[in-house]
């Protein structure tokens, strides 16, 4: 089983990776800079800077959609400007119906209410958001029937140990409960594949 992590604006470092060892499996990821890039040693506000003058949300959107074809994932795990790009990534392309989304804090989502990806989305926000209200959004992403939303107690930026919010307690939540997605939809594909075998064994 394939699992796609999709960093924040602050790239591929050396948290997200022990994040992508810690689940275990074939992890892959995708980063708006190159390989390994992060802006690990530049202030929060100046990272995003960074991330609009030499990426932009579009850009890496592209990049994002890129990924996802090459590697075809079932789950996808991705964390603000990271969860936008999959959210609208996804919603350009037919998708295996067992492909899930998980999204932390995807402020961004707010201007892209209008799109559906097609799979199974679990939507994590943050407890407030300083430039808009969440409550509306949650209501409008929730009447799609394939997404769900949880209203959390942390700040955005929880899961991500470079961000000013980081909350190791809430790391650790939702690390394990990651864990136990991917756990569960590998046991799902190892299933149907057996079923599979089975199948092709009886006829031929």
């Amino acid at each position: 089983m394939v699992t796609l992590i999709v960093s924040d604006i602050f790239g591929h470092s050396d948290y997200l990776e022990d994040f992508a060892q810690n689940l275990g499996g074939d992890c892959k990821v995708s980063s708006p800079y190159g390989d390994r890039q992060t802006k690990r040693h530049l202030p929060e506000n100046q990272v995003y800077q960074s991330f609009i003058n030499e990426v932009g949300h579009d850009a890496y959107m592209r990049k994002v959609l890129d990924d996802i074809l090459a590697y075809q994932p079932d789950l996808i795990i991705a964390f603000s400007a990271g969860a936008v790009a999959a959210w609208r990534a996804l919603s350009a392309i037919a998708l295996k119906s067992s492909v899930k989304l998980i999204a932390f804090y995807p402020g961004q989502i707010r201007n892209y209410l209008h799109l559906n990806p097609g799979c199974r989305v679990d939507v994590f926000f943050p407890y407030q958001e300083n430039h808009f209200d969440i409550v509306p959004v949650m209501e409008i992403l929730q009447q799609q029937p394939n997404v769900e939303c949880f209203r959390t107690r942390y700040e955005h930026g929880f899961m991500n140990r470079l961000s000013t919010h980081y909350d190791s307690d809430a790391y650790g939540h939702y690390l394990a409960r990651c864990q136990g997605e991917a756990a569960q939809l590998a046991k799902i594909k190892f299933n149907y594949r057996r079923i599979k075998d089975e199948l092709d064994l009886v006829s031929s």
